[in-house]
């Protein structure tokens, strides 16, 4: 499938500051426990709806990108009002920084409860802190999902697997490649370096680990395969099967 586009404009940006700070100083050994325990205590407050303990814990510039609108710190205080979401410990955290300004970087689940079920996204996440009065303040937040890191795979009939093996052509000269290993889906795209599995969501709709899309194979009016279909972001790319 298409890899995922790198993380938006914002994340670039402080990335970038992260790498001059590790240019110009080294980082201070507490750093990152600090960090660690302003984020313990923002995760905290979001939990429990404390939406003035959560509010505290933001600078007054804070800014953060969601599914493409920009949210400041009025508005977070008024989602946390509401959304009673929880995340696992930072994992893969990288910090970068003075005594002034930092850069935290880490990966986490997150859960946020829904009409009654709990749903789940893997995150890498990008967060820029000031030190106020002795405080480290978020001033500056941006995401990205890891995607179906959690998505459990269905069981189907392996046999059906056989129909889906052939060549695909998506543009001229640009073929990919559905391969079956035992009760194994793969797909191997013309720049890929290896085949990637393919997990099944039905008999006929599959998903990667760790990439955006769904994979629907479709058939012609005599049953045959003839097609695939991937959906992905808010497009569509169309193999048409060639051999």
């Amino acid at each position: 499938m298409i890899p995922r586009p790198a993380v938006g404009s914002l994340a670039v940006v402080l990335l970038a500051m992260a790498s001059c700070s590790a240019a110009q100083a080294s980082d201070p050994p507490s750093l990152e426990s600090e960090l660690r325990n302003a984020l313990s205590e923002r995760w905290a407050a979001l939990a429990r709806n404390d939406a003035v303990a959560y509010g505290a814990t933001l600078d007054d510039g804070f800014v953060t990108p969601d599914f493409g609108l920009l949210y400041d710190k009025k508005a977070m205080i008024e989602r946390a009002r509401n959304i009673k979401e929880r995340s696992s410990e930072p994992r893969e955290v990288q910090v970068h920084g003075d005594d002034h300004a930092a850069i935290m970087v880490y990966r986490t689940t997150s859960h946020t409860p829904i009409d009654g079920m709990e749903l789940s996204e893997e995150l890498r996440i990008v967060e820029s802190y000031v030190k106020r009065n002795g405080r480290w303040l978020l001033t500056a937040r941006a995401e990205t999902e890891i995607p179906n890191a959690n998505r459990v795979a269905v069981a189907i009939n392996s046999d059906t697997l056989k129909d889906y093996v052939g060549e695909y052509e998506i543009r001229p000269g640009q073929i990919v490649k559905i391969t079956r290993q035992g009760g194994r889906l793969f797909e191997q795209g013309p720049d890929d370096p290896s085949p990637v599995e393919d997990l099944p969501l039905s008999s006929n709709a599959f998903f990667q680990r760790e990439q955006p899309g769904v994979l629907i194979f479709t058939r012609s009016a005599d049953g045959k395969v003839d097609s695939y279909v991937l959906w992905i972001f808010d497009g569509t790319v169309v193999g048409k099967k060639v051999k």
